[in-house]
């Protein structure tokens, strides 16, 4: 896998941080309560970066540090992979139009790399995410597009991301059950994605290789845009810790969304474990993922 060599610049809280830390320590020379503030300053600063800036910051330091292996292929991400394709999927993101606080749902299984990349491009454009176990869809086909719709509605999601096919189940078409826009829909014609069932929707992505009979669906790749330029498209915007980062949806026995609960926060995220790829690639801990899905 190729990688460009020029790395992004950490963000400027981390910068700000360090530079706190060192006037502080400099001033330890004329002030005895000098290094408790340096200290406390420093803590502050820690508690409020969010993963995808941690994550830049380690992958500056540490380019070719290994941190997951996914068992298809036998495929390992360094930190620099992690960080290159999580920067381009969030400025992709933001290029399209999106913007910090807005929602994505996820119907990835989680063994996908993708759904890897799309938790560290949320957290580093702000972007609000969703998970629903597309497993669901395996047994009960009719249950699965119920629960999408009731998520799509509870969670009012601008974006949803969905495999193109898997474990003898296609995803495409069950999206195009429950959304039918999708059947007719051609993003080609450069018109904003709308449908009345769910208004908020604007992006129905999924992870396939092509769109051939699936115009109503975006490609995962093509929001895939390493222009380096992710800071200019938050327009001002601080992600930090207290920035939300993942919502969660409350299912009954069936697995059918019946509400949301709590939106956690970047700390929280990757203090929690919630996500464990994730968090496990935060601590830099190298740790495979079992189980059959596409890898780039």
């Amino acid at each position: 896998m190729s990688i460009p060599s020029r790395l992004a610049r950490g963000v400027l809280t981390l910068r700000w941080c360090r530079s706190a830390t060192s006037r502080s320590a400099a001033a330890s020379r004329w002030s005895p309560v000098s290094t408790t503030a340096a200290f406390n300053i420093q803590s502050q600063c820690m508690a409020t970066v969010n993963g995808g800036s941690l994550l830049k910051k380690m992958a500056t330091e540490n380019p070719y540090k290994d941190v997951v292996r996914y068992e298809f292929k036998n495929r390992k991400w360094n930190l620099q992979h992690v960080d290159f394709y999580s920067d381009a999927l969030a400025t992709g993101f933001l290029d399209s139009g999106l913007q910090p606080g807005d929602v994505v749902l996820s119907w990835l299984p989680g063994h996908f790399s993708e759904s890897m990349v799309l938790q560290f491009a949320c957290s580093k454009s702000g972007l609000v995410l969703y998970n629903l176990d597309p497993s669901l869809a395996t047994t009960d086909p009719e249950a699965a597009k119920e629960a999408l719709a009731k998520a799509l509605t509870l969670t009012k999601a601008n974006v949803l991301i969905s495999q193109e096919a898997g474990s003898d189940v296609n995803y495409v078409r069950l999206c195009e059950s429950v959304i039918p826009e999708i059947r007719y829909f051609d993003f080609a014609e450069g018109k904003p994605f709308v449908t009345p069932r769910f208004p908020h929707l604007r992006f129905p992505i999924h992870t396939g290789f092509d769109q051939d009979d699936k115009w109503g669906m975006m490609l995962f790749k093509h929001f895939i845009i390493p222009s380096g330029n992710l800071d200019d498209l938050l327009k001002g915007f601080k992600v930090d810790g207290t920035t939300p980062l993942l919502g969660e949806l409350v299912v009954d026995g069936k697995g059918i969304p019946t509400g949301t609960g709590k939106v956690k926060t970047n700390d929280e995220v990757a203090k929690s474990g919630t996500l464990e790829t994730f968090s496990k690639i935060l601590k830099k801990e190298f740790h495979t993922v079992d189980g059959v899905g596409v890898v780039w």
